[in-house]
């Protein structure tokens, strides 16, 4: 437990918990602890005697397979059920660019906070969002804060909105809440900012919440700080912060709790079955049967060939006749394994290829795609999406080389690339825009732009295995890392 000098008097001591869940994009998985289970921790606390804030930090308006065809509405709605005080914005409620945001914000009956936005068309916050919120509970003032990655304006291609300083932004709406009497400020955040935990040793701020499953990096902070630093990466994990204000002192400590052990919420319940049911009418219908064992674990795809990635490429190679194809891996999101026999299913297809990225061809020089290449490989060690998968074409690369030094080679058909040679290169609009740093793609001309009924890589895909009824995809040696 930690011992704060209070910020302002106040008489005999006053107490409140703060419950604080995030990143549930799947509704139907188990594992990862349900809003209905949910739903019930809230009901236990709720019900005790003492003030209890709820807030909700994000990371699930997107990407699953149900946000494929809504947009995160979905989520929005079993949030209305669990009533959370606010929910703070990450990069991923952006799965589905600006406009879907604000319209999600306006379904919610609760705010959605960003506090480090700026939208230069409104020459104000972006529509639906606010910087901040300030709440009193059992005579404790709560503000609550939220920041955004500023690299996500680069990784989803945000077109109208501006990402600033995180710690600049967190200084200026924290002495705000201070000066509106806020005894304690938190800070929702879908990563680890080295820069929040400085501002807590400053007292800037009092609590930071984080909920990463992915993350390679911890908190620094140790006692007596550590008690203000919530992080939390398992599925199903929940934090529990008891907070209490007295005169001189307040007192900040947490535990976590794991969600996956209680019963369900019987109406929160019925609202998750009746999504799943419209999703499952739709997406349980079999598109082929798996012939070649493959998985598209997260650090597998995003470091190594994969089969999987070999089936996308190919077939947007089939469909457009490109010379070579190129996706990035963070494209791919299902995360698992796929055994023999096993039927892939319309739901397995979303759940791999989420995103709505569309299908192009571009004119692309040599030069121009070895660039791209190596520069698609500079984070390799930290498993970024950026990592490509490609068809028609052989990667040789040293990832222990320094950075821009790790390309070896490339070969188009078995010959070397030629730099000064043109080559029709089928890959997503998103990299075309610039995504994921893509920035050599962004300059190419568009031959072919596809359009309905095949605009997503999902549904090119899709249109392959209608056909084959098989997935026998495996790897063939398109990259190889002689660094390992």
């Amino acid at each position: 437990m930690l011992l704060i000098p209070a910020q302002s008097a106040h008489g005999q001591q006053k107490q409140a918990k703060l419950i604080f869940a995030a990143d549930m994009p799947i509704i139907s998985d188990n594992s990862q602890g349900t809003y209905p289970k949910l739903g019930t921790a809230l009901y236990l606390y709720r019900q005790s005697n003492i003030p209890t804030f709820f807030l909700f930090g994000g990371n699930s308006l997107g990407p699953s397979p149900m946000s494929t065809y809504d947009s995160g509405s979905h989520i929005v709605d079993l949030l209305n059920s669990l009533e959370p005080d606010a929910m703070g914005v990450t990069k991923r409620e952006y799965s589905y660019y600006e406009e879907q945001l604000s319209l999600r914000a306006y379904e919610a009956g609760f705010p959605m906070i960003a506090s480090n936005l700026y939208d230069p068309l409104n020459q104000a916050m972006q529509d639906g969002l606010v910087k901040s919120v300030l709440l009193d509970r059992g005579g404790i003032k709560l503000g609550i804060l939220a920041v955004i990655d500023p690299a996500a304006k680069k990784q989803y291609l945000l077109q109208r909105i501006e990402i600033l300083d995180v710690e600049e932004s967190l200084r200026k709406e924290s002495k705000k809440l201070r000066q509106q009497g806020a005894d304690i400020i938190a800070v929702m955040h879908g990563k680890i900012f080295p820069e929040i935990e400085e501002l807590i040793v400053e007292g800037i701020i009092d609590l930071s919440l984080v909920k990463d499953r992915y993350s390679t990096a911890r908190p620094t902070l140790s006692s007596p700080f550590d008690a203000q630093a919530v992080f939390l990466t398992e599925p199903g994990d929940i934090a529990v912060v008891n907070m209490a204000v007295s005169e001189n002192t307040k007192q900040i400590s947490w535990q976590k709790e794991s969600i996956l052990s209680l019963q369900e919420e019987p109406n929160i319940a019925e609202l998750r079955d009746d999504y799943a049911k419209r999703l499952n009418r739709l997406m349980n219908l079999p598109l082929a049967k798996v012939e070649t064992p493959f998985n598209t674990l997260r650090n597998e795809v995003r470091s190594n060939e994969s089969a999987f990635g070999n089936l996308v490429t190919d077939a947007m190679v089939e469909l457009t006749q490109s010379d070579i194809a190129l996706i990035n891996s963070g494209i791919i999101r299902g995360d698992r394994y796929y055994q023999t026999g096993e039927a892939f299913t319309r739901k397995s297809l979303a759940t791999e290829l989420p995103f709505r990225s569309g299908l192009i061809v571009v004119e692309i020089d040599g030069a121009s795609l070895l660039q791209a290449i190596e520069d698609s490989l500079d984070e390799y060690h930290l498993n970024k999406g950026k990592f490509p998968q490609v068809a028609n074409m052989q990667i040789t690369f040293d990832s222990q080389r320094p950075v821009n030094e790790r390309l070896v080679s490339i070969t188009i058909d078995g010959k070397p690339i030629s730099p000064k040679k043109t080559y029709k290169l089928a890959t997503t609009d998103y990299l075309h825009d610039g995504g994921d740093g893509y920035v050599s793609f962004t300059n190419m001309p568009v031959i072919a732009k596809y359009s309905e009924p095949l605009v997503t890589i999902a549904e090119v895909v899709r249109y392959k295995l209608s056909r084959e009824k098989i997935i026998n995809s495996i790897e063939q040696q398109r990259i190889v890392n002689i660094g390992e």
